[in-house]
């Protein structure tokens, strides 16, 4: 049998510690195969061991340098922040830190002296800052090393003397491990021996993806289909995720299309539900459309749809060919057409939380009260049309009428006001504030508050049967009795129009006797009705509303260790906030070494805080830093009422809320 590749290792090598198990017991055939004998020559060898070089990139939020990777522990100055990274986990600390203001750059600084690791596991000691940027300037990505591809270790080579004997057999469990018996056949030059892999070996991709291979060609293929995939990856450079964030943090402006500046300076306003605005400079008409994107076989795409114009050059399916922080460059084949549109992203101070259509919508939904540096004429609202025209009776007597519009010109929300002899209110307002029941807007020194007053044909749309929910936390406790703000029950009910009385029979709500004050103590444990008379000011319409009174022992049922571990468990989703689940889609991925929950779904990512506390009334769960359309209700202190291992109920003053576990 003429052997073809041989393998040239010096015995000793086998005998040195390097981290291998020797096993000569083991039985295997005594005839490799030509095709599996490996040796230092062959392309296989350099595959296998760019597989298992050090990755460096584990760390670049630290380093921004993916040849070299600091050793951990290491203490840094994060913007003044001291903090100690002592697993790869707590890197997130940094990206805490560095997400917390918008505006601020970002500074860490290095405890030195620290060690660094190479790409072929030196390590270095590192005395200083000049030093260590030495090696980032000189560090570019290190072509020869695979991070999209990994061995399922353990793995193990036959090696065999010249008259194919086994005579040993070396287990490797590591990346290091094998990276080093590798290194081993480039420097061995005595004791003739020969090796091959012992198949089947199963390897593993990024994505979580095994394969199981059976000879060394399949090994060779299998990992350059993944060199394949990497170099993919590092020309896209950003996640489904990281692209959908990125579209809706600040506005982007085109800066180029098809190298030319059409479109140049145009302005996009990527919604979180998929709405899309584009305008340009002076322009004072928005044009409206849709967005989504999709990861695909060829990369991610983005599509845009549904515009009002620009339909034939700027909507499709473009493919984000480069990724940056603030820069994507997208290409879009049409018949053989290629379109390619650089954006690059503006983040404006007076940029606010609301988009085009939220302040459209909030202006045509009622009239509003305005007032102009904190002046309120008198029974005054304007009133904004679909149709752009505005209206108002000026104190109460003097009628006047205009036109509005709202644009989105250089990035920056504007509402223009002409009203024909109202000289006062008219101009170019920037949006500065958008709150739910108020839009503050700007004009030079002047601010205009706008305060919506809806109204409708039923006064008493407000009110409804309902219960109302408080702890029994007076002595003696735990007895179901307790004092009640009988006004509370309908809070966000105005009082202007409508006198409210409570009484403890329907008979009495009905004839407007026996009216009970407030506070209230109930008469009967743990539940009682009353009812609600809501009368209308100045008349005798009424409605009767039923009310029941619940006193709830909020004491301690779980310990704050209890609600710790059981919120660490698994992902948890809020299935109920006071009766609704529109809440739901949000999944709660709590952290323990930095007080992050990762609030997520499909298209966004919040990285909020929480923290539990125990008090005399019981656990308290704290959410604060949710930034994030609906899901900022959630912010603020909930008492825990009920306690479950899968189900948490929270109460919140007026406000409950039930969360569940979901483990995979």
């Amino acid at each position: 049998m003429k052997i073809k590749h041989l393998l040239v290792l010096a015995f000793f090598v086998l005998l040195a510690p390097i981290m291998v198990t020797s096993c000569q017991d083991e039985e295997i055939e005594p005839n490799p195969e030509n095709e599996n004998i490996i040796n230092s020559e062959i392309a296989l060898v350099s595959l296998m061991q760019s597989t298992s070089a050090y990755d460096g990139s584990v760390d670049d939020i630290m380093d921004e340098a993916n040849c070299l990777s600091v050793n951990l522990p290491v203490t840094v100055l994060v913007n003044g922040i001291t903090i100690t990274i002592n697993t790869l986990e707590d890197l997130g600390l940094i990206e805490a830190i560095y997400n917390e203001f918008d505006n601020d750059d970002d500074v860490l600084e290095y405890i030195f002296p620290i060690t660094i690791i190479l790409n072929d596991y030196t390590e270095i000691t590192i005395e200083n800052q000049e030093q260590l940027q030495e090696f980032i300037d000189e560090c570019t990505a290190d072509e020869d090393v695979i991070e999209c591809i990994d061995f399922q270790y353990p793995i193990s080579f036959s090696m065999y003397d010249t008259n194919f004997q086994v005579i040993d057999t070396v287990v490797i469990g590591s990346d290091f491990e094998l990276y080093v018996f590798l290194q081993s056949l480039e420097t061995s030059n005595s004791a003739v021996v020969l090796a091959s892999l012992n198949f089947p070996v199963t390897m593993v991709y990024a994505n979580g993806d095994t394969v199981e291979v059976n000879s060394n060609q399949e090994l060779e293929a299998a990992i350059n289909a993944a060199e394949e995939e990497c170099d993919y990856d590092d020309e896209e450079d950003c996640t489904l995720q990281e692209v959908s964030e990125a579209l809706q943090d600040c506005h982007w402006e085109i800066v180029s299309y098809n190298g030319d500046d059409n479109f140049i300076d145009f302005d996009l306003v990527f919604g979180g539900g998929g709405a899309l605005q584009i305008s340009e400079g002076d322009l004072t008409e928005v044009v409206l459309g849709s967005w989504n994107l999709e990861s695909t076989d060829q990369g991610i795409v983005l599509s845009i749809e549904q515009l009002t114009a620009f339909s034939q050059d700027l909507g499709g399916d473009w493919l984000v060919v480069d990724c940056a922080d603030d820069r994507f460059e997208l290409v879009r084949t049409v018949e053989n057409t290629t379109t390619e549109i650089v954006m690059e992203i503006n983040c404006d101070d007076n940029q606010v939380s609301c988009d085009f259509q939220d302040v459209r919508d909030y202006l045509v939904a009622c009239p509003q009260i305005p007032a102009l540096n904190g002046y309120t004429p008198s029974f005054t609202t304007f009133t904004f049309h679909d149709s752009n025209e505005i209206s108002t009776l000026y104190e109460n007597d003097l009628l006047y009428s205009g036109t509005w519009d709202i644009a989105m010109i250089e990035g920056e929300l504007k509402v223009f006001i002409n009203f024909n002899g109202l000289e006062d209110y008219n101009g170019e307002y920037a949006v500065v504030e958008c709150n739910e029941d108020s839009l503050v807007l700007q004009k030079g020194e002047d601010v205009l508050v706008l305060t919506q007053q809806c109204t409708s044909d039923n006064p008493f749309e407000c009110f409804s049967n309902t219960e109302y929910v408080i702890c029994d936390n007076e002595e003696p406790f735990n007895d179901g009795i307790a004092t009640f703000d009988l006004y509370d029950i309908f809070p966000n009910c105005s009082n202007d129009n409508i006198e409210m009385t409570f009484h403890e029979t329907l008979m009495d709500a009905e004839t407007g006797v026996n009216a009970l004050t407030s506070p209230y103590s109930n008469v009967v444990s743990s539940s009682q009705t009353i009812y609600v008379s809501a009368t209308l000011a100045g008349g005798n319409t009424f409605e009767i509303f039923e009310v029941n009174l619940v006193v709830e022992d909020c004491g301690q049922t779980c310990s704050e260790q209890d609600v710790d571990a059981f919120l660490l468990d698994c992902t948890w989703n809020v299935v109920n906030y006071n009766g609704s689940d529109n809440l739901i889609v949000w999944n709660f991925d709590f952290e323990s070494s930095n007080n992050i929950v990762v609030i997520y779904t499909e298209t966004a990512t919040i990285d909020a805080t929480w923290t539990t506390s125990q008090t005399n009334d019981g656990v308290i769960i704290e959410f604060s830093n949710v930034a994030g359309s609906d899901i900022q209700a959630i912010t603020g202190q909930w008492l825990v009422v009920e306690c479950e291992e899968d189900r948490l109920q929270l109460h919140r003053e007026n406000d409950i809320m039930v969360i569940e576990r979901t483990c995979d």
